[in-house]
């Protein structure tokens, strides 16, 4: 702000408001932004020091379930393993591995990953590995600012609709009274020759301003997972109707005892294949009921297997594998969807970064690097105005 020029109400609250807002929320902010620009790359982490998860490609199709449970449970019983019940198996995209989950006694279980061409044993997994503990611990800081749920969820999201208006209130502070040559190098120029303290100032104010549409993003869709007000609110601003509430899965007939087909993971997973077609499918995932009443559940999802917007899930009764009718959101095939019921169904896959693959994902890990990086240099932009020992001139904008 240059002087001699008064500054209205409106900016003078808005720059009031950033300041003391950004420093009551800073630590959370900083710590959300952080372990989100790393929970990012969950995926690729656990492919990559998880060994037992790739297999070279062949040119010839998987295995069928049956073949695969078979192995696993004759690996199993060999062990010493005579109780068993399968709980789930899962194919992912060619070059992954396939698994199969089995209930052990008491509350264990055992997820034996094999070569879905051969059947060939690679893993037998009781335990979380290292990777996933370490972003399970991510998750909790991310969600919960590592708090009790009750207590973090409301915490953190509370921290968010605060960074929104920091955000705002940002904008407003970062733009010029009036444009000149000056103003504009300053609001869209990083000095990398100035020194240290222009420097911290450049850096908030330049990356804060074009990393400010992806930030807002990932803050509202975070938001989301938060309040259910905040949802709700969301939704119908997108679609302009309420949303549906959330059915429970159908159950199976339970009047019908005699089994119709003496294989039925393999039929659900032909009729998968053929329903979406092998070359499409990044992950196939059959659960197998343990009850009576319960349903076979089928999850389909497409690309790399970890995006879940345009993901399908079907339900199947346990005897006659006949499809069973399901009212939710979840159940409405994506393609039969307004666009802002495809907005909103997008929404996980936008906050991680995930919905368009690599590029996205390099794009939200940016954004959260810089939204961490904001309260850093913020705080020491106010250090060095109130106690710094050379005075600097009052510039946080490009005024």
């Amino acid at each position: 702000m240059r002087e001699g020029v008064k500054k209205s109400t409106f900016r003078r609250v808005s720059e009031w408001l950033h300041l003391w807002l950004g420093l009551i929320s800073g630590i959370i902010v900083f710590v959300v932004c952080l372990t989100g620009g790393i929970w990012v790359w969950r995926h690729e982490v656990w492919y990559f020091t998880e060994k037992y998860q790739r297999v070279p490609v062949q040119e010839k199709p998987f295995l069928p379930p049956s073949v695969l449970i078979a192995k696993s449970k004759a690996y199993l019983e060999a062990k010493g393993q005579k109780e068993l019940s399968l709980g789930d198996i899962t194919y992912l995209k060619p070059g992954r591995a396939a698994s199969c989950t089995f209930h052990l006694p008491g509350e264990e279980h055992a997820s034996i990953y094999l070569n879905p061409y051969t059947g060939e044993i690679l893993e037998d997994k009781r335990d979380r590995s290292a990777a996933e503990k370490f972003f399970i611990f991510v998750r909790a800081g991310h969600r919960f600012f590592w708090l009790p749920q009750k207590i973090g969820s409301p915490v953190v999201g509370s921290a968010c609709i605060v960074f929104l208006v920091i955000l705002i209130t940002g904008l407003i502070w970062w733009y010029p009274k009036k444009w000149t040559a000056k103003t504009r190098e300053k609001s869209f120029k990083i000095k990398w020759a100035a020194k240290w303290k222009r420097l911290n100032i450049d850096l908030h104010n330049v990356l804060g301003f074009y990393s400010f549409i992806f930030v807002i993003l990932l803050t509202v869709s975070g938001i989301v997972f938060t309040f259910e007000w905040f949802e709700n609110g969301i939704y119908r601003g997108l679609t302009w109707k309420e949303k549906l509430a959330a059915e429970k899965p159908p159950l199976s007939d339970t009047t019908i005892t005699q089994v119709h087909y003496k294989q039925p993971v393999d039929l659900l997973w032909s009729r998968m294949n053929t329903r979406y077609g092998t070359q499409k499918i990044g992950s196939l995932w059959i659960s197998v009921p343990e009850k009576a009443r319960e349903a076979y559940r089928v999850s389909i999802n497409f690309g790399d297997g970890t995006t879940l917007y345009n993901a399908r899930i079907h339900y199947y009764d346990g005897k006659t594998l006949k499809e069973l009718p399901w009212k939710s959101e979840e159940a409405i095939d994506y393609n039969m969807l307004s666009v802002g019921e495809k907005i909103f169904r997008m929404n996980f896959d936008i906050h991680t970064g995930q919905i368009l693959g690599l590029p996205t994902k390099i794009l939200a890990f940016i954004a959260c690097i810089v939204g961490a990086s904001l309260p850093v240099t913020g705080v020491i932009i106010w250090y060095n105005r109130r106690w710094g020992k050379k005075k600097t001139p009052s510039f946080l904008s490009a005024d």
